[in-house]
């Protein structure tokens, strides 16, 4: 089976889901590198890590299970509209207001209704889920610090004529805001939303945080198993990753395993290529696109 889902939605979904520059998604560089949400859905045992002078620990207080890594779809949704508002000069909150339909064709989802219950799980999970770490945004402090991994949430219903319009309201914690505004944020590819598993989406996010744009990046087996926040044996996490080695098919990056050594080597498929000019060339058309589309509409409200 490939690492990537089929594309869900057709270009015109996308023009009318006007809320986030689809080739401009960012990712918080914090829960890219340690594991701030679970893998696997109703886990609720209670997650300490410790990496160096950094402790993570995750805990559900909803009894509902731990907030998963499709959850956080809400937050690098939610991080990319305000980084969008944000570059464009517009005042920013932590209080942020879309609509599931857009949230769901931007993010590679079914918009069935049955994603309409599922989206109140997840902001539930997201609420229940508290963490308690030590990473602070702040060069005048140190503290450890506790907080959801969203304030609170609300699905408003509006009637206009025949139609019944859903708005979801969230308020993100001042943490996650306070690394938004200091810009401890990362560009993420718009193909993280089509990885089908779990596991295959925390690599993504780690080989983006460490190789980043560097020719490769390589770590030990043990080490990447920690921060991937599995709770697999290390024997079938090993398989895991010979599974995805066969596949290599991950968005910006290609992943070797050393056997006999234990190691892992994230290799940037994109660096000084071909391939890379033309994913430039991809992104540049993405933005006019982006940009036309934001005038039009802009023109038709007018």
């Amino acid at each position: 089976m490939k690492t990537l889902r089929p594309h869900k939605h057709k270009p015109l979904e996308f023009f009318i889901a006007d809320e986030v520059d689809i080739s401009s998604f960012r990712d918080e560089l914090a829960s890219m590198e340690h594991p701030f949400f679970a893998l696997k859905g109703g886990d609720t045992k209670l997650r300490e890590y410790r990496s160096g002078d950094v402790t993570v620990v995750v805990r559900s207080l909803a009894g509902i299970g731990l907030a998963t890594i499709f959850d956080k779809d809400i937050w690098i949704y939610a991080i990319s509209k305000l980084q969008e508002a944000i570059n464009s000069n517009q005042p920013i909150s932590r209080t942020i207001t879309f609509t599931p339909y857009d949230f769901f064709i931007t993010t590679n989802r079914d918009k069935g209704g049955k994603s309409y219950k599922e989206l109140e799980k997840t902001l539930e999970r997201l609420s229940g889920t508290r963490i308690t770490t030590n990473i602070i945004y702040s060069e005048d402090k140190q503290e450890t610090i506790g907080f959801g991994l969203i304030d609170s949430w609300r699905i408003l219903e509006e009637k206009k004529g025949k139609l019944d319009i859903g708005m979801v309201e969230i308020t993100l914690p001042d943490w996650l805001y306070q690394a938004i505004t200091k810009t401890k944020v990362l560009k993420i590819s718009p193909d993280y939303f089509r990885i089908r598993k779990a596991i295959d989406r925390r690599l993504y996010e780690i080989a983006r945080k460490h190789c980043g744009n560097q020719a490769e990046f390589t770590i030990c087996l043990e080490k990447l198993h920690e921060k991937t926040g599995s709770s697999r044996e290390i024997r079938k996490f090993k398989f895991d990753i010979k599974q995805l080695t066969k596949i290599n098919d991950l968005p910006d990056y290609e992943i070797f395993l050393d056997a006999s050594t234990d190691k892992v080597t994230f290799k940037n498929r994109n660096q000084n290529t071909p391939q890379a000019e033309a994913s430039r060339k991809r992104e540049k058309g993405k933005k006019e696109v982006y940009k036309l589309k934001k005038t039009l509409l802009n023109k038709l409200i007018s």
